[in-house]
């Protein structure tokens, strides 16, 4: 089967999912690390399995936007649930300093990935449809729609 193009209806809104899906994962692991040693384990593998899941909806988001890197991107997310995945069975051991210190280390990867990406998606074509009816680069959507007035 040929994988094809689907068109975003709103592709502002999917990159601000995108945002809203990372910066939940950013905190669900600032929670994890909080737990007591007794909680920790069971916090860890949920929090493995929410990092899958937010994964595998960026990249669809991705795939619908026509996101050029998006084989770059699933490498890089594919690199980090291996890491996660060689762990897991050291922290379900009990070794809670081990899994604490993967959740620090990856909050700060999703943070600064997430940054990456969205200047990538943010300066991506989305479709030509919208460019040809001149709208503003998309670097600029975080500009608050506000004209000024001349005096």
């Amino acid at each position: 089967m040929m994988p094809h193009q689907l068109h975003p209806t709103n592709p502002l809104a999917m990159c601000a999912a995108i945002r809203h899906s990372r910066k939940t994962l950013c905190r669900r692991l600032d929670d994890t690390c909080a737990q007591p040693d007794d909680r920790f384990t069971y916090a860890f593998g949920a929090t493995v399995a929410a990092v899958e899941s937010v994964f595998r909806h960026e990249e669809l988001i991705m795939e619908t936007l026509g996101y050029e890197r998006l084989h770059e991107h699933r490498e890089e997310n594919a690199v980090i649930l291996a890491a996660l995945h060689r762990v897991m069975p050291q922290v379900e051991g009990g070794d809670c300093a081990l899994g604490r210190q993967v959740a620090t280390a990856l909050r700060d990867v999703i943070a600064l990935h997430r940054l990456s990406t969205d200047l990538a998606l943010a300066v991506a074509p989305h479709t030509r449809r919208q460019r040809a009816h001149g709208h503003a680069a998309l670097t600029t959507l975080h500009v608050p729609n506000q004209r000024r007035q001349v005096h």
